[in-house]
């Protein structure tokens, strides 16, 4: 029974070596072995040995949680002297992720000081990045901000097209204020081809259009780089993704410069893979009189017989006729009606008269050439890249 008068425990378990957890291998280093809420005295000149193995830098992880405010002072001031190594540790990263949210604004300061020469190197590493990502997401003063626009604004091309560094650049975008990124849109600017042609540089290319929606002055700058360089960028299998978000972003009202930028050259991006897809996300989202000038230009074209031909140009059509006036359906079911008559290949052949389906449905005619429909949406164009 419970004794009056006292307050009641309920018995400790017993661990078989006192009734403790046992310490980390790497932590004992003649400690007394207690382990649940180890002196700081036990910890101090081993932090940053313990933090380069597994088992250590758990432990470290824990007492950064559980452990004595001594204690914690301890791990966070020895990881202070090397923070710029253990970021970049097979271990060490995950510890200095859980120190930054466990360290006042005043240490996380002096943490940043301490690795803002090492800030790039680090951005650029396989574990140091997402350490550093955490401590960005972490920042929240104006001086915090402005050390690290200190340490990055000089490295920011570098930074967009490499692997890892893509990432922190991506992150600043999302987490530091609009008015605090002006800084990352000038050298995006200036080397907006580049990037666009690079799988890492797209990527930041594409935070930059999504989130200048919203910031005029950008969103009008990059749309002019944009449309300047539209044909050459609708070509590039990682360019025709920038100009795509564009429209997806802005929408077609907006992005009336790049397909006026394209006019007199829709057939033959009709042809191509990549510049395909751009065409038909015009034919979706452009004004109405812009798209009726892209439809029209299929119908005049003299070279119909090559987009009959290619593998690309069914999908092109087959939007146009879904979007097209009536008046516009008839000249392009007969423009290909007679470029299909002398195709050779019967695969092609039998596509196209499930495209010129789509045409006649949309006049109420009836079709003969097929006994049953498929739709097209689950033909492949071949492997294409995802970004």
């Amino acid at each position: 029974s419970r004794p009056s008068g006292s307050l009641w425990r309920p018995p400790e378990k017993a661990t078989g070596v006192g009734n403790s957890a046992p310490v980390a291998p790497d932590a004992s280093n003649g400690s007394s072995g207690r382990t649940g809420s180890p002196e700081a005295s036990e910890i101090r000149g081993s932090v940053v040995r313990l933090a380069r193995t597994l088992a250590g830098s758990k432990f470290l992880q824990r007492q950064l949680v559980r452990g004595t405010v001594a204690a914690v002072d301890t791990i966070l001031s020895e990881i202070e002297e090397d923070v710029a190594q253990l970021m970049c540790d097979s271990y060490g990263n995950y510890l200095c992720s859980a120190a930054f949210q466990a360290c006042s604004v005043w240490q996380r300061q002096r943490m940043l000081e301490r690795l803002a020469p090492n800030v790039p190197s680090i951005a650029c590493d396989k574990r140091g990045t997402h350490a550093l990502q955490v401590l960005i997401g972490l920042l929240c003063t104006s001086e915090e901000h402005e050390q690290l626009i200190r340490a990055v604004k000089d490295h920011v091309i570098p930074l967009c097209m490499d692997a890892h560094g893509t990432h922190v650049i991506q992150r600043l975008l999302f987490c530091l204020p609009p008015s605090q990124t002006d800084w990352i849109y000038r050298p995006v600017m200036k080397s907006l081809v580049e990037m666009a042609h690079h799988p890492s540089g797209l990527c930041v290319l594409k935070k930059c259009i999504a989130q200048s929606a919203t910031m005029e002055r950008h969103q009008d700058a990059l749309l002019m780089k944009l449309a300047e360089h539209s044909l050459d960028l609708v070509q590039s299998p990682y360019g025709n993704y920038a100009v795509q978000h564009a429209i997806e972003e802005w929408g077609g009202e907006k992005c009336a410069p790049i397909v006026r930028s394209l006019e007199g050259r829709i057939m033959q991006l009709s042809i191509q893979k990549f510049s395909s897809n751009v065409v038909e996300k015009l034919l979706r989202s452009a004004p109405l009189e812009l798209r009726r000038c892209v439809v029209d230009e299929l119908i005049e074209s003299d070279k119909m017989s090559v987009l009959v031909n290619s593998n690309y140009g069914h999908f092109v059509v087959k939007q146009a006729l879904q979007i097209a006036d009536e008046a516009q359906v008839r000249l392009l079911l007969k423009a290909i009606r007679s470029s299909t008559t002398q195709l050779a290949n019967r695969r092609l052949k039998g596509t196209w008269e499930k495209v010129m389906n789509i045409g006649s449905e949309r006049l109420g005619e009836r079709t003969l050439q097929c006994n049953h429909r498929s739709s097209l949406d689950g033909q492949e164009r071949g492997p294409n890249i995802k970004i």
